[in-house]
């Protein structure tokens, strides 16, 4: 499954386009760099670094109604902290995390590995933000509701469970001459006054859980019914969503930004039931909210940013199954002034470019 997911994100990280007329693509270069500059500033040709670490939750919770002890269980990732590195130059960042040492706090938890690659396209107007996240090895949060065992101090641990997530998510910024959406994220905007916009935008992601046996403890299967015995779990989604996002600035520096998205989404769905498949259809929700907090100057930017990812994937409002991700990641950057390389240069003049 982890192949899939990286031709995947090579295919749609690639950002292929159409062609375009060369009138059309020099309107759309001239209108890139129309921008209100007593707004917010773009450091042109500068390589940027950044270190940052990470603290995570990430939650699998399965219900069913009624609720009862043996029908609610949250699996959860123990992968709290991580690092990683990030590079920026002129539209594209790519970022890069794992985690592979066990925590010295982990109580019975069992270990987490986690693998986080990003790449994010575009400029002042839109972005494309897509990433590959991997998690191996979860515990169940809520073993002391149903099982009795006196003194419970483990968890019940599925070490070979994975979880992996691609997503591809598209955001166009409709006061893009005002605000810069990346100033909030380190990258290579600087937001010099207050603004704010309204978000359109759309995602294309993979969610997918496997387990070499089934998901649920043996004590819960027969609530679940035929359902108890999941192995696997596989939704394909396609949305559509809009937001607003604004950012306060003081002494052009010290920042405070927010964004929050939501919209329906169709999800083309298949239940590993063990030695069955059942494929089901579902139009449900999901939604990102996002916020950071930091101080931007000319050439070092520091910033802690929080982010929540939810995604409901419900049947019939008896079988619920909702996965929500959030992140607290601490980041420190260096802008470095450089020349372009000259593969860049010839990369500058392509429509390609031109269009992006």
């Amino acid at each position: 499954m982890f192949k899939y997911f990286l031709i995947l994100f090579i295919l749609f990280s690639s950002a292929v386009v159409a062609q375009t007329t060369i009138e059309a693509e020099s309107k759309i270069e001239k209108k890139s760099k129309n921008w209100d500059t007593l707004k917010y500033k773009k450091y042109e040709r500068v390589l940027i670094l950044g270190l940052f670490q990470q603290f995570r939750t990430f939650n699998n919770e399965f219900n069913l109604v009624p609720r009862d002890s043996l029908s609610q269980h949250v699996y959860s990732a123990e992968s709290n902290l991580s690092g990683g590195i990030s590079f920026c130059f002129d539209k594209f960042q790519f970022s890069l995390a794992t985690r592979n040492n066990p925590s010295n706090t982990a109580e019975g938890k069992g270990y987490t590995k986690m693998f986080n690659l990003g790449l994010n396209v575009g400029d002042n107007r839109w972005i494309s933000e897509t990433y590959f996240r991997r998690f191996t090895g979860f515990y169940d949060k809520n073993v002391k509701a149903y099982d009795s065992v006196a003194k419970i101090t483990k968890y019940y641990l599925q070490p070979r469970m994975v979880n992996s997530i691609f997503m591809q998510r598209f955001m166009y910024f409709t006061n893009y001459k005002r605000y810069s959406f990346k100033s909030g994220f380190g990258c290579n905007y600087r937001q010099l006054k207050s603004a704010a916009t309204f978000i359109l935008g759309g995602s294309l992601s993979v969610f997918d859980i496997q387990n070499d046996s089934a998901i649920l403890p043996l004590k819960a299967r027969a609530v679940y019914q035929d359902f108890g015995n999941m192995n696997g779990f596989t939704s394909v989604n396609f949305g559509v969503n809009g937001g607003v996002a604004a950012t306060i600035v003081l002494f052009k520096a010290w920042f405070v930004m927010a964004y929050f998205t939501v919209g329906p989404e169709q999800q083309w769905r298949n239940y590993s039931l063990g030695s069955v498949d059942r494929k089901i259809s579902y139009v449900s929700w999901s939604g990102t909210g996002r916020g950071s907090v930091g101080v931007n100057l000319k050439r070092f930017y520091m910033l802690y940013s929080i982010t929540n990812d939810y995604n409901l994937y419900n049947q019939k409002k008896r079988r619920t199954l909702s996965s929500n991700a959030l992140t607290n990641n601490f980041t420190l950057g260096w802008r470095f002034h450089c020349k372009t390389p000259k593969f860049y240069e010839k990369f500058m003049k392509t429509k390609l470019y031109n269009f992006l």
